[in-house]
């Protein structure tokens, strides 16, 4: 019997939507190319990702969410991949109705 999806869990509809949102976002606040960016290279291989720029695009993504994003867990993620994650739990969880 498979198992059913719960209410605050991301679709992978919302997954590939939070991929694009925050891909988009880093690249232009980094002013990089979009397709130079991979979703499990690591952040710090950006070009531009410094402390100052994390900084900015947690408050450009808390903004546009409209909600506080898991601090710990934002400052903890090593890949676009895992910062795409974080969104689309947030937004899961009913940051944006």
């Amino acid at each position: 019997m498979p198992l059913e999806a719960t209410p605050n869990e991301p679709t992978e509809h919302d997954r590939d939507a939070a991929v694009a949102f925050v891909v988009e976002a880093v690249a232009q606040l980094l002013d990089v190319d979009e397709d130079t960016l991979a979703l499990d290279a690591p952040l710090e291989a950006i070009e531009g990702w410094d402390s100052v720029n994390q900084l900015r695009i947690l408050v450009f993504l808390e903004r546009e969410l409209g909600a506080s994003l898991d601090y710990d867990r934002f400052t903890a993620a090593e890949t676009l991949g895992e910062l795409a994650s974080l969104v689309a739990d947030t937004e899961a969880a009913g940051a944006r109705t």
